[in-house]
């Protein structure tokens, strides 16, 4: 009996040293049997006491991951893991589309705490391992610390977690432009949906370019939940306001000051006062609400829906803005988007008392309202339909005022999106644009009037081809002081637009009823207008004024702003009613006209020719015939310029004959003058130095040479009396205030004279009543005359005085004679009175009044 205990107890030592020492492969097999999900790839193990193993290593593996445990510690009360690595699988997987279901943890209650010291998780959908460690507080209560901050919480029907949101796991993941998170996330699982509490403060950044930098901060709670199986929940962001800091945007900043009347604040703030519902296919957004700082603008999104199952979108979006000066602008539009048709449409209104922005602009008493819609298909054809109204009292653009005016706009162009940029063609067709503004007053600069009325329409097809016509209005205008009134204007376009510019010929008319200074009016003028417009814009412009015509080309290319007047070889005559209105006593009577100038309306540099040839002019019964004047010059910069030009005049008839005058017309100081001045007169020359055409006071000298008396005096022949010889001399003429004054004038004679006096009635007459008389003037009846010499005077009204000194010798009588003579006389008349007697005078002053 003691021989078979003894043998049996042999017996399970040798059992027990066998199961010991083959424990690892025991292990192996056993495991591959209790876990049919996967298998032990590795065990190392050994007790350490009655009630507590040591495993030195162990390793699992199934089709999801792989996971190696080092250095465990077990007892009954606790499992302490000094490392556990734990590699997720990258493998393709079907979907497992089968409903979630109510968790039923298998809690065991007695099992030990579990404590890992070093927990490494790595897998292909992390961006690196995630490194951290377990510590089970109580049974089913663990934290983590490291890479995750967090508790964890086991219940059998029900898993809590509360996360921090400083965990480092979470900054690989972060977007850019969120430089700053913290807070806590509470979340809670019944394995068919998830209930979600949150607190957050982040701030971000958001680049948009060089200049602007904005700000986001946002500070608050975050609730909400998500069904599992219905993949649908709300979001509550009642209590986290999003503020947006625009005062690091330098763009902003610019804006902000140049619409100062706007007042547009630097910090906006997000906020949705109800729940946000989503579902695994459409986002609901009842309302969003975005405003300023200041409570200016108000910007309200509501009941925004977006369905990305069968890509849908709507909404509705209301803007509000109230700034200075009584200012509201306000916008209501609905969208909706059903792939791949669009619709936006909408209405506006806004009002001010008083808006300044940039450039000079103002508006003052300003109301504009309309109404848009944009539909069609985004990636192919979108249609823009817009209609507007604009009334103020007062605008002022640049350089441009308008008083009480309203324009009115209406236009439907369709955008094609299937234009690419390699499509020479612009990707908008304008199929109606009209448009009519009106104003009781304009300026323009210098020019002003009342009434204003432009009307215009315009289409652009499919192939570019542009077709517009412009009608204006003026009832009156005023530059300076020039006047005008009922003017008309109606222009026509046609073309072809690309991307490379606009192609186009250009034709119009203008009518002008009346325009006038206070020297000249005309009426009915005709102004027509054709050109072309590619790289530059190139216009000739035709002028009627009566029977004058004249051509204007403009050319603008860039900034070359450039004119050129052609005044086409023309008689003389068509400047006849331009002529009668600045002096109706002048008449013309010949000639031919022509004219060219060409400059620059930017620089103000104009230069330009004029050629009057063979003109007659007749002033009262003064005759001028053959002038010939060409002149070339310029003009810069209020400055004009001409080089030396020979006035000719053929023929002066005003009483007295002057023929072939010449003298150089030349600018000095800005002003206009005659130079050598010459023309022959009574048989000899009249010649001055310098004769100033401007109206200032001046002084010139008159020489006369080599004069025939017998010419002077022929008036005289049919009374008896003639006198032969020939004078020079110096006539001193003062000009003041426009009348002439000649003091000093001397005449003398250059060689021997002769005076005869025959048959003279007044000299008959005082002969008979005195014998000492009729002695006197028989000496002078046949006289030599040796010297003779004069005063000359002129008064302004016309008066003039001569003082004659006589030297000679009576032949007959062989005796020496002094004689003295004062005469007065009003030469104005005298000269009208010769001029009525001048037969080619007459005879051109009937021509030209029959």
């Amino acid at each position: 009996m003691r021989r078979n205990v003894l043998v049996t107890v042999m017996a399970l030592l040798l059992t027990l040293i066998i199961l010991y020492f083959c424990r690892v492969p025991l292990s192996l097999v056993v495991a591959k049997y209790a876990l049919p999900q996967g298998q032990i790839t590795c065990l190392d193990w050994a007790f350490a006491g009655l009630t507590e193993v040591e495993i030195s290593e162990v390793c699992f593996e199934n089709d999801d991951f792989k996971a190696k445990g080092e250095n465990i510690t077990a007892t009954p009360e606790q499992i302490d893991i000094s490392a556990l690595a734990v590699e997720h699988k990258k493998i393709q997987k079907n979907i497992d589309n089968s409903e979630s279901q109510k968790l039923k943890l298998p809690i065991n209650e007695r099992r030990p705490l579990v404590n890992i010291n070093q927990l490494r998780v790595s897998s292909h959908l992390l961006k690196k391992p995630l490194n951290t460690s377990v510590t089970e507080m109580r049974l089913n209560q663990f934290a983590l610390s490291g890479d995750v901050i967090a508790k964890l919480e086991l219940f059998a029907d029900n898993l809590t977690v509360d996360f921090d949101l400083t965990s480092n796991v979470l900054a690989p993941y972060l977007p850019e432009p969120i430089k700053a998170l913290s807070g806590k996330l509470h979340l809670s699982t019944d394995g068919m949906s998830i209930n979600y509490d949150a607190y957050l403060n982040f701030r971000a950044n958001y680049q948009q370019e060089a200049r602007c930098e904005i700000e986001l901060l946002g500070r608050g709670n975050v609730t909400g939940d998500w069904d599992l199986n219905q993949a649908k929940g709300d979001v509550n962001v009642a209590s986290l306001p999003l503020d947006i800091n625009l005062s690091h945007c330098k763009s902003f900043i610019g804006l902000q000051q140049d619409l100062a009347e706007v007042k547009l604040g630097e910090t906006w703030s997000v906020l949705s006062t109800q729940n946000f519902h989503i579902n695994k296919s459409e986002i609901t957004l009842p309302s969003l609400r975005i405003a300023d700082s200041s409570s200016q603008t108000d910007i309200q999104l509501d009941t925004l829906q977006v369905n990305l199952g069968n890509q849908t979108a709507q909404g509705r979006l209301e803007l509000n803005h109230h700034g200075l000066g009584g200012g509201l602008i306000g916008l209501q539009a609905a969208f909706r988007y059903e792939a791949p048709e669009l619709e936006f449409s909408g209405d506006w209104i806004a009002s001010n008392q008083q808006l300044n922005l940039p450039n000079n602009i103002e508006f003052s008493d300003v109301v504009n309202q309309g109404a848009f819609k944009l539909s069609g298909e985004q990636s192919q054809l979108l249609l823009l339909e817009l209609s507007s109204q604009l009334t103020v009292g007062k605008a002022i653009i640049h350089n441009v005022q308008l008083e009480n005016a309203e324009l009115n706009m209406k236009a439907e162009s369709t955008i094609d999106s299937t234009r690419n940029s390699a499509n020479e063609l612009w990707p908008i067709i304008v199929d109606k644009f009209d448009m009519q503004l009106a104003a009781e007053r304009y300026q323009l600069q210098t020019l002003s009037g009342k009434h204003i009325l432009l009307r215009g329409e315009a289409k652009l097809d499919a192939l570019g081809a542009l077709t517009a016509k412009t009608e204006l209005d003026l009832g009156s205008f005023k530059h300076h002081e020039v006047r005008g009134k009922d003017i008309n204007q109606t222009m026509s376009l046609s073309g072809q637009v690309t991307k490379k510019g606009v192609t186009a010929q250009v034709d119009g008319e203008m009518h002008l009823g009346l325009i006038a200074n206070p020297a000249l009016s005309f009426r009915d003028i005709v102004l027509t207008t054709s050109g072309t417009m590619q790289d530059a814009v190139k216009l000739q412009h035709i002028a009627h004024i009566d029977d004058f015509e004249m051509k204007i080309a403009h050319t603008l290319d860039g900034e070359i702003n450039q004119v050129a007047v052609d005044v086409p070889e023309q008689s003389f005559l068509a400047l006849q009613p331009i002529v009668r209105q600045l002096s109706p006593q002048i008449q013309l009577s010949e000639g031919i006209i022509s004219a060219k100038a060409i400059g620059d309306l930017a620089t103000q540099h104009y230069q330009f020719t004029l050629d009057l040839a063979d003109a007659g002019v007749l002033y009262d019964s003064h005759y001028l015939h053959g002038i010939n004047f060409p002149i070339q010059g310029e003009y810069e910069e209020g400055r004009l310029a001409l080089a030396e030009t020979t006035l000719n005049v053929t023929e002066i008839r005003s009483g007295a004959v002057l023929t072939g005058l010449s003298a150089q017309l030349v600018t000095k100081q800005d002003s206009l003058s005659l130079q050598g001045i010459h023309a022959n007169i009574f048989d000899g020359e009249i010649s001055a130095e310098e004769l100033n055409l401007s109206s200032d006071d001046q002084s010139i000298l008159i020489e006369a040479h080599n004069w025939d008396l017998a010419l002077i005096s022929e008036a005289g022949k049919s009374a008896g009396v003639e006198l032969r010889g020939r004078i020079s001399g110096q006539l001193p003429v003062r000009i003041e205030r426009g009348e002439i004054e000649i003091t000093n004038g001397k005449l003398r004679n250059i060689d021997v004279g002769f005076l005869s006096i025959e048959n003279n009635e007044s000299v008959e007459a005082l002969k008979s009543h005195q014998d000492s008389i009729d002695t006197a003037f028989s000496l002078l009846e046949n006289l030599d005359i040796e010297k003779l010499s004069s005063d000359v005077a002129l008064s302004p009204d016309g008066w003039l005085d001569l003082a004659v000194e006589i030297a000679g010798v009576n032949e007959q009588a062989k005796q020496p004679i002094n004689f003295n003579y004062t005469h007065s006389e009003n030469i104005f008349q005298l000269f009208r009175a010769l001029r009525l007697s001048d037969e080619i005078t007459n005879e051109v002053e009937k021509a030209l009044n029959k």
